[in-house]
């Protein structure tokens, strides 16, 4: 996809961040910028930190060292000795600036597609139950499985949950959509359903940050691609140099392997 220009706002700073669990050095010094528009991808071998570092990104994990601003606010700030977060109310109001699709789908068992998409614009961003249906409908038909509404989880295939799993990330109209590996748990078929559906949210300009083992879709989609290994950045840049004229060994190795 066309690298858009930097004037847009920048809707995603990292700097410099850091992790570890207990003796295990996961992210060592990763920084970005992710514009409004544009879709990052970030590629990497498994055990490489790209989910630890996706979920950072939204609190679910805390680093120890580094910055991470969102829409030009602080959710974590280094002051030298290591990142002070904002206190835990203006955390949550920031983090909701963001959604998350996770590889497993994590749809309410108990709960309609439909209950699914309201709850949180209900009980979180306290919107009139009619306009939160009225808002889960139209992304229910954005997503093509308006006819599925009043279904459990339970009776939906793996692409169409995790079609609903998006659905409900639209639902609370964030600026930024976080994706781990949203295709890893699918065959082949099913998985081609939901590349479809990131797709139109890519063409409608939605900000989006994409941990995938989707190579096609990184080339086509992304604006920018990140190469993660061991917890660091190896290489960046357009997926025009990433593909075809990678700098580092470690990249080409990558790609080498995944399209064997």
């Amino acid at each position: 996809m066309e690298n858009t220009t930097n004037s847009r706002e920048c809707m995603l700073r990292v700097t410099d961040i850091h992790k570890r669990f207990g003796d295990l050095q996961v992210l060592s010094g990763i920084s970005f910028e992710v514009h409004q528009g544009e879709v990052l991808a970030i590629i990497g071998p498994s055990g490489s930190g790209k989910s630890t570092m996706l979920r950072c990104l939204n609190r679910l994990e805390t680093i120890d060292r580094g910055s991470i601003e969102i829409a030009g606010q602080y959710l974590a700030k280094d002051d030298g000795q290591g990142a002070r977060y904002v206190d835990s109310e203006f955390a949550r109001r920031l983090c909701t600036h963001m959604g998350m699709v996770f590889q497993q789908f994590n749809l309410f068992p108990h709960m309609t597609v439909l209950e699914n998409l309201i709850e949180a614009p209900v009980h979180v961003r306290i919107r009139p139950r009619e306009e939160a249906v009225e808002e889960a409908e139209r992304l229910l038909s954005k997503v093509g499985l308006l006819s599925k509404r009043d279904v459990y989880p339970a009776r939906l295939s793996g692409g169409q949950q995790q079609r609903v799993a998006i659905a409900r990330a639209l639902a609370m109209k964030p600026d930024i959509i976080l994706f781990d590996e949203p295709t890893s748990a699918l065959d082949p078929e099913l998985t081609v359903e939901v590349l479809r559906t990131m797709r139109d949210l890519a063409e409608e300009h939605m900000t989006m940050v994409v941990v995938t083992h989707e190579m096609a879709f990184a080339r086509e989609v992304a604006n920018e691609v990140i190469f993660m290994s061991d917890g660091v950045i190896v290489e960046q840049g357009e997926p025009e140099e990433i593909f075809t004229r990678p700098r580092e060994e470690r990249t080409r190795a990558f790609l080498r392997s995944m399209l064997k």
